[in-house]
């Protein structure tokens, strides 16, 4: 009995195997074709591919798989070799690929990451020649912080291991020497001392501080020295005995120092000389030679103008002093951009109305010419007489509005002076008159008028981002007059000027405006009498009647572009020592105190 229902369904169920088997067949085929194109490292080929499969079958898991796999090897792979081209340099093809991992996952962290890194290494020489220009000007912390930036993006930058090599030789020479004599040094002592012979007061030191002290050969014998003292340091209690007897001291070691008298001579033979070269960047050579001389009284100074260098040899606190002196002063100028709109607005009116009647009368001939004998007047009829101007109704207004912008933008530095002109040269042609035996010779010269628009501008920029303007404004137009006998040719100028001094803050506008200038003009043609007619005077005659108004307003932006930078007090202001001698000291220095004070007091010298 079931025969024929068999015989009815298996024709369905093998269409629909058939329909299953080709679409496997179908989607298999698609993801094999995806595959080999990521193979190949046709990335993008290869998932669209396969994303254009899922689209006709939304269900195939083993579709999804192969695509989310294939993804995750093409964002692998582009990453893997961006790393690698950036790793040598190769800024282009790292670039490319980064920007393939970013087509295919538009939210990738690392590659947004490395794109960012190949933005900052495409600078990263111009980052090391900053580094080196601020340490050729003493600027230690900016020379270190621009190597950071630069080894942080490339620790095998050449450059910059060099720029490092440099910074840590500045400060192997700007550190304190001999650190075992500083602490030797940094110990507090007291000292109890009447007249007593200064050889025998350092023999005392030499031996609760553990210090050889040498003297210089002409040093005199007999020298005493007073001193009561507690709790200093046993630097400041030398310092306290050479002064008191004209006295100089060398470091030999870090447990040796050398006394010798304070004579011009013995300074030459012990004084330790350093040169240096100073390369300077903002401040003139000139200006930095007069500098060092007036504050450090230096005598070996050289300038070259060309390289703009300074090049000094002196004594190595001067020396530490000539660096901070110019690290303040050598700074970039302030510069400034000024954004001006210069606006002329005028407006005239000009009303025309009324009859104009004729105001000429005469005979003409029969050629049309007029008559100039008197028996041509006989037989006048109308076609020989003339009227001039011809009766006419005039009805005219006139409105215009004009509005002349000028709104140029200037970059100018601190305190240097701008100017623009936007307008004509007007020639202006004069005669002079020589005699001679032929007669006069008359010569010609022309010289030139600025006319139109002309403004200056001076800026000084202060450090509260302020910008102090001086502003000179004039806006001027030239009438040719008729020439004189002598074939000088005047010029009638029309001027409109406005000086001031303003201060703004960065980004404030401000607007002058003001000047106006209102011009009334009438003229009319008229019958006498007639025309003098309250209400019906137009009927007899016409009035032209012109007014012109105009208005110059001026509206100026400021936007610092660069400013000088901040320079923290300790290093505006450092210790020099004394007139005679120079020295330079840290204002902040610690000194570590023992808990009990070494005392020094003599037997024999005690009161």
């Amino acid at each position: 009995m079931n025969s024929p229902r068999l015989r009815t369904t298996a024709p369905f169920l093998l269409l629909a195997l058939f329909v299953a088997v080709a679409g496997c067949t179908g989607t298999s085929a698609v993801r094999k074709d995806g595959q080999a194109l990521i193979a190949e490292g046709q990335y993008e080929a290869g998932l669209a591919v396969m994303e254009q499969g899922l689209v006709d079958a939304p269900r195939d898991p083993e579709l999804k798989i192969a695509l989310s796999q294939g993804r995750v090897k093409a964002v692998e792979s582009l990453l893997t070799q961006g790393d690698n081209d950036r790793s040598r340099h190769n800024f282009g093809g790292a670039r490319m690929a980064y920007g393939r991992v970013l087509t295919i996952e538009p939210q990738n962290r690392r590659a947004q990451e490395g794109v960012r890194q190949i933005e900052m290494l495409r600078n990263i020489d111009e980052r090391t020649a900053l580094g080196q220009a601020a340490l050729r000007r003493g600027d230690l912390f900016g020379a270190e912080r621009h190597m950071r930036e630069v080894l942080q993006l490339d620790p095998q930058n050449a450059g910059a291991l060099g720029l490092r090599k440099d910074i840590e030789l500045v400060q192997s020479r700007t550190a304190q020497p001999n650190p075992q004599l500083r602490a030797k040094l940094d110990r507090p002592v007291t000292l109890e001392f009447r007249d007593a012979n200064l050889k025998t007061i350092f023999e005392v030191l030499s031996q609760v501080a553990g210090l050889n002290f040498i003297f210089d050969k002409d040093l005199r014998p007999d020298m005493k020295a007073t001193i009561f003292v507690r709790d200093v340091r046993i630097e400041d209690a030398v310092a306290l005995l050479l002064e008191q007897n004209q006295l100089h001291q060398k470091v030999v070691n870090d447990n040796t120092l050398l006394v010798y008298p304070d004579s011009p001579q013995k300074t030459k033979d012990y004084q330790e000389l350093v040169m240096k070269t100073f390369y300077l960047t903002s401040i003139d050579s000139n200006t930095a030679l007069n500098m060092i001389k007036t504050m450090l009284k230096t005598r070996d100074v050289f300038v070259d103008e060309r390289l703009n260098t300074l090049t000094m040899r002196d004594t190595v606190d001067a020396i530490r002093m000539a660096e901070k002196l110019l690290q303040s002063q050598d700074q970039s100028n302030p510069e400034v951009v000024l954004e001006v709109e210069v606006m002329e607005v005028a407006r005239s009116r000009i009303l025309d109305l009324g009859l104009q009647w004729p105001n000429t009368f005469g005979v003409l001939n029969s050629d049309g010419n007029p008559v100039s004998i008197l028996d041509e007047l006989k037989g006048i009829n109308s076609s020989r007489i003339s009227i001039s101007p011809s009766p006419q109704l005039k009805i005219n207004a006139q409105d215009k509005d004009v509005n002349t912008l000028a709104s140029p933008v200037i970059r100018v530095s601190n305190r240097e002076q701008a100017r623009i002109h936007i307008g004509q040269r007007v020639p202006i042609i004069s005669a002079t008159s020589v005699p001679s035996t032929q007669g006069p010779v008359i010569t010609e010269s022309v010289t030139y008028l600025d006319v139109g628009l002309k403004l200056e501008v001076q800026p000084i920029v202060h450090l509260n981002n302020e910008v102090a303007i001086k502003i000179a404004l004039e806006v001027s137009n030239a009438v040719a007059l008729e020439p004189t006998r002598q074939g000088t040719i005047p010029v009638q100028v029309d001027t409109r000027n406005a000086q001031t001094t303003l201060r703004l803050h960065d980004g404030e506008t401000q607007v002058l405006a003001g000047l106006v200038r209102n011009d009334q003009g009438s003229s009319g043609n008229k019958i006498p009498g007639l025309g003098d007619i309250p209400g019906l005077g137009r009927l007899f005659g016409s009035n032209n009647d012109n007014s012109s108004k105009s208005e110059l307003v001026l509206a100026i932006t400021p936007r610092i572009v660069r400013n000088l930078p901040y320079q923290s007090p300790s290093d505006m202001e450092f210790n020099t020592g004394t007139e005679t001698s120079m020295q330079i000291r840290n204002l902040n220095r610690d000194i570590e105190i023992p808990a009990q004070p070494i005392a020094a007091v003599p037997t024999a010298a005690r009161p």
